[in-house]
């Protein structure tokens, strides 16, 4: 019978050889900077699924996320901190594996507009994980979202507002995130791979390996929901924003240019995966 306990019990015979276990088996860890309305759907979601804690890095938030976390009754379970200024995506990354990593089987890493979506019967994503224990990471291909034709931010969820995206062929899709073990992890490197100590790396669903921040897409039992467009009026808070990852500038025309390819098929997964969530035999 699947139990998170059953699979930290298997943590001590790892190849490591190591006998601690880490508290959580599965973690996520998030940069973000002025978006903490998108915070409890975000969180409630990820908690749904499987997520146990959260590391959030707030990159100089007007409104500290702190605050928000505390206000929401979430502090428990988010450990939040402030790491300032540029370019600080990869060092937000390394400063987690570097003091949270031993803490958790598995970290997700992952932006506030992504949602992890595990398509296997039970919805689960610790279960979904077990089979890749002998890997270094998991490798989740994006799908983007479109706007579904909001020009305003809509009020309620986004989930249920933005249903709306791309073909899977849309080269975008190519990037990949990780979920990595970071007792496998020899440093973060890009804000969408890592790179693994010797005799370990990441593999897409199907085993395949994945070396860089691209790969075929393949989104057969789980994928990343990437709201990159939401409404225009907050992809323009997005490019007032400022990009955690690189120095460049985002652009307006950015928008347009995926957001005329992500409103081209509807998807509704995510929405069913909720549905099931709240079925007896899931509680």
């Amino acid at each position: 019978m699947f139990s998170i306990q059953n699979l930290l019990s298997r943590f001590r015979g790892s190849r490591t050889g190591e006998s601690v276990e880490p508290q959580y088996y599965l973690s996520v860890c998030c940069i973000v900077k002025d978006e903490n309305d998108y915070l409890s759907e975000w969180l409630d979601y990820h908690r749904k699924v499987g997520v146990e804690h959260f590391y959030i890095y707030d990159n100089g938030s007007k409104s500290p996320v702190k605050e928000a976390i505390a206000a929401l009754g979430y502090s428990e379970w988010v450990t939040v901190t402030g790491i300032p200024g540029q370019n600080m995506h990869v060092k937000a990354y390394q400063y987690c594996l570097d003091n949270f990593g031993y803490n958790s089987r598995w970290i997700g890493f992952i932006d506030m507009d992504e949602f992890i979506v595990p398509k296997n019967e039970s919805a689960n994503l610790p279960r979904l994980l077990e089979k890749y224990e002998e890997y270094g990471g998991l490798g989740l291909s994006w799908l983007i979202f479109g706007s579904n034709n909001h020009i305003q931010k809509p009020a309620g969820s986004q989930l249920e507002n933005f249903t709306r995206r791309s073909e899977i062929s849309f080269p975008p899709n190519r990037h990949i995130k990780s979920i990595v073990q970071p007792r496998f992890v020899q440093s973060a490197y890009k804000s969408h791979c890592f790179k693994f100590k010797p005799g370990y790396s990441c593999v897409n669903e199907h085993f395949v390996p994945i070396d860089e921040a691209l790969a075929d897409v393949s989104v057969d039992t789980i994928q990343l929901n990437h709201y990159y467009c939401r409404s225009l009026e907050e992809y323009r808070q997005k490019v007032e924003r400022g990009i955690s990852d690189t120095k460049r500038k985002r652009k307006l025309d950015e928008f347009h240019n995926h957001d005329n390819e992500s409103n081209v098929v509807e998807d509704t997964t995510i929405l069913r995966i909720l549905d099931k969530l709240k079925t007896p035999q899931n509680n």
